[in-house]
This record gives C-alpha cells, sequence and structure tokens, in this order.
C-alpha cells in the first residue's frame, strides 16, 4: 500500500491508497475543482461544509447509476431467460 500527499481545497493530505499515484492525483484534482466549485456557489460555507455537499453529490450520482446499472443487468437476465425458454 503506497502513500502519497496530494492538495485539496488549500489543504495537503497524507493518503495511504491501492492505486497508481497518477489516479490518486487525478482524482483529488477532481475533488479540488468540484470543492472549488461549491465554494464559489455557495459563496462564504465552509471548506469542510462544501466537501459534504460534494460528497453528497458523488454519492447521489453513484446511487443513481447503481440503481440503471441494477435495471440493466435485471433486463439482461430476463432477454436470457427468454431465449433458454426458446430453446427448451
Amino acid at each position: 500500500m503506497a502513500v502519497d500527499r496530494v492538495k485539496i481545497a488549500g489543504y495537503e493530505i497524507q493518503i495511504r491508497h491501492d492505486t497508481t499515484p497518477d489516479r490518486l492525483a487525478r482524482l483529488a484534482s477532481w475533488i479540488d475543482k468540484l470543492v472549488r466549485e461549491k465554494k464559489e456557489k455557495f459563496g462564504n460555507i465552509s471548506v469542510a461544509r462544501c466537501a459534504l455537499l460534494v460528497a453528497l453529490d458523488l454519492a447521489d450520482k453513484l446511487d443513481e447509476q447503481r440503481g440503471l446499472f441494477e435495471e440493466e443487468v435485471a433486463e439482461k437476465v430476463r432477454r436470457l431467460v427468454r431465449g433458454i425458454d426458446e430453446v427448451i
């Protein structure tokens, strides 16, 4: 497990991770951008609050994608079952 430092919203953070340093830097840069956008949008709120808003936004998107994925898998299973039923 590697340990690297990244900077998010002006804070340097040491992170233990199982990915490449380039990927970690890319993810940190993305989160930094999202936090800065929230800070600009809402003005005088804390970085911690911005980070929580970003976390909620990302959780919402992840949950939505998970639901879409589950629907897609269920539809493929239904098609496979229909195909098997036709063969039997």
